[in-house]
Order: C-alpha cells, then structure tokens, then sequence
C-alpha cells in the first residue's frame, strides 16, 4: 500500500471514529434513546382502575377483622373484558361474602405476566399489605415460557424480569420491574442500534437453555392441519413452536428437557409465592380454569400436527402431567367452565363477564373452608 492510500485510509477511519464519537455525545447529551426498561405492570389501562400497586384492581382498603385475599394472575385477573366493578376480584369478593364471612379481595397480575413477575408483585405487595390466603390462577398453556423467557411475545417483545435455576435453585430476578434490563448498554449508539433492529435479549439466555423439542420431519400417519391453518390465516398466532415460546408446547410430547427446566421453575416460582403467605401464617391455594376439550385448539387434543413442513405430537395426557408436575405439593384445583357462550369474542380466548362470574363463584365454593365465619 502507497502512503497516498494508507494517508486516505487512515483519514478515513478517523473520520468514522469521529462522527462516532460526536453521534455518541449528542445522544448523551439528548439522552436518547432511554434504556430499555424491564418488565410492566397495567398498560393501557384507565388511571381511576388502578390500585396503590399500579394493577388495574379496586383499592386496597381493610380493617383488622377482615380476611384478607389476595388473587395472582395474568390477563384472566386483570379481565379487562370485564366492566371494572364485574372484575374477578369483586366476584369472588361478593360470592364469598354472601355467606356470612367478611373478606376482601385485592389482585395482582397484569396481561402476560409469568410466575416471575406476579411474584415480584407479591413482595412488592406485602411490604405495605398484608394477607390470609394467596389464591394463584393458572393459565399454563402461558405461564412456563412466560418464567423461561426473558421478554414477552414475540421474540422481540418487551423485557421482563426473569428468575433461573442454578442446580435446582431459584436464582435472581435479572432485575426489578420498572429497572433498565442488565444486558443494557451504557453507549447510546449500541442501545440506538438496538432499538431499531429489534434486538432480543432472548437469544442470549436461550444459549444458557437445555434443548427444546424436536419435531419430526416426516410422518406417516394422520396429520391435523388445525395448527397450520392457524398459522396462515391468523398472523398473530405465530408463535415460535421451535424454541418453546409458544402457548402449543406445554402439551408437546415426549416432554423436551427444555419443558422439563421451564416446569421445575414454575414450580420454584410457585413455591416461593407459598412461603411468603405461609411465614405470616397464612395460606395457598393455586387453581386454574378448565374450557370444554373441544375448544381447546389443538392445544390439549391429541394427534399429530403439520406446521410448516414439520410434524408436532400433542397429547392430552402430557398436557396433564405437566400441570400436575408444576403443582406437586401445593393444594390445586381445577375449575371447570360450564357457561355456554363463554369467550370474549371469536378470536379471542379470554373469559367474558358471564363465565368469569361463574368461575369465581365456583370457587368461592371452594374456598369457603378456608375462610372463617365473622
């Protein structure tokens, strides 16, 4: 190289590390973008809604002699299907109350929330409040990749605090709701790069994983198409089968190591939720709602199922085992559903305000022996 062209290159490098720095000073100086923070609470919800907490809940008001329930959960508690005064909470509050016992309900939980964060919300919640009984709703077609993954849906979604396992132990979160991610950047241009390519923390902790299931890339047999027509007709849906962060692979059989992990710290998850109630001398009881097998969508039927060139067995009974597997030793009862029109709409699988009721009256029954007569 002539030193007329190693003078142009090394004019040209500096001109690069110069624009750089100076892209990197105006940016502090701006301080754009923001990092990005972990975690949420209620979105999009009317401020009046909303407890001291920042869920979307009545406020959280109790005298002395009242027993004191707290309900954790996902978008099923924070039914934002349902007029605010025909929430969960309420229901479950007035079937209770209507037998003669004096209680109060409170909730905890947001849309897509995982185990992870609805406990951050507990402790956040007992370090003001406190409680007789934590009732936990379950939705476990969601909550074991809403604890393995550290953003929520899709694979760029927001960043959620995150719990792991470290020789069967609970370890972490990775942060606090509302505190900026730990794999944030502190140069702005890294974060600005980041920001507008979708960058995903994801693939990160998805190395630290063990391997996820393995479809079969031919098959025999009787094939469902239901997966694949959900896929072309319903671009939501589409979901990341292959790294199990998809509401299909709880019921993914034989169960993948990956399943197993995903399992073993929702049930960590859980457990650490039973032992803040029961160090105050209070109780735990966890429960999820069951929906008709037919209105299951593939999810908890049995068969083999076509996506994109790959063949998928689900079967029932794993779909069972899995859920028993999360609750080994906790007091957990399934609710069925048995109000006729029950979704919220056709594409949409959340309970509307008459199944709600329903399922939160059932339950009450459920919980009266718990719960003493004032």
């Amino acid at each position: 190289m002539t030193n007329a062209k190693l003078l142009r290159l090394t004019i040209i490098l500096v001109s690069v590390w110069l624009a750089l720095v100076l892209s990197e000073v105006v940016l502090r100086v701006l301080n754009k973008p923001r990092p990005p923070l972990s975690g949420w609470k209620a979105v999009e919800v009317r401020p009046s809604e909303l407890n001291q907490l920042g869920f979307r809940v009545q406020p959280i008001l109790y005298g002395d002699d009242d027993f004191v329930i707290v309900l954790v959960g996902d978008s099923f508690v924070e039914a934002k299907a349902c007029a605010y005064d025909w929430m969960p909470e309420r229901r479950l509050q007035f079937y209770i109350n209507r037998t003669g016992r004096k209680a109060k309900v409170f909730s905890v939980g947001a849309s897509g929330y995982g185990q992870d964060q609805e406990l951050l919300g507990l402790r956040d919640y007992f370090r003001r409040f406190r409680a007789d009984l934590i009732v936990l709703w379950e939705t476990p077609v969601n909550d074991v990749w809403n604890n393995v993954f550290p953003s929520s849906m899709p694979a760029a979604g927001t960043p959620k605090p995150t719990f792991w396992l470290e020789n069967g132990r609970l370890r972490g979160p990775s942060e606090e709701i509302g505190q900026p991610i730990r794999e944030n950047s502190g140069l702005k241009l890294i974060q600005l790069w980041r920001k507008n390519f979708r960058w995903s923390r994801d693939h990160l902790w998805e190395k630290n994983y063990p391997p996820a299931y393995q479809p079969m890339s031919e098959y025999a047999g009787e094939v469902k198409s239901d997966w694949q027509q959900l896929w072309d007709n319903n671009p939501e849906f589409r979901e990341d089968v292959s790294s199990e962060k998809s509401h299909l692979a709880i019921s993914l059989t034989p169960r993948s190591e990956r399943m197993e992990y995903g399992l073993d710290l929702t049930h960590e998850l859980i457990r650490e939720m039973e032992r803040l109630i029961t160090s105050q001398g209070g109780r735990f009881v966890a429960f999820t709602h069951q929906t008709p097998p037919e209105e299951s969508e593939g999810i908890r039927n049995d068969g083999v199922h076509a996506l994109n060139g790959l063949y998928y067995r689900t079967s029932r009974g794993q779909y069972d085992e899995n859920v028993s597997y999360i609750n080994r030793g906790f007091t957990f009862l399934i609710v069925p559903v048995i109000t006729e029109q029950w979704r919220v709409g056709p594409d949409n699988s959340h309970l509307n305000e008459h199944a709600t009721d329903q399922v939160m009256k059932d339950l009450a029954q459920e919980l009266e022996a718990l719960i003493p007569i004032k």
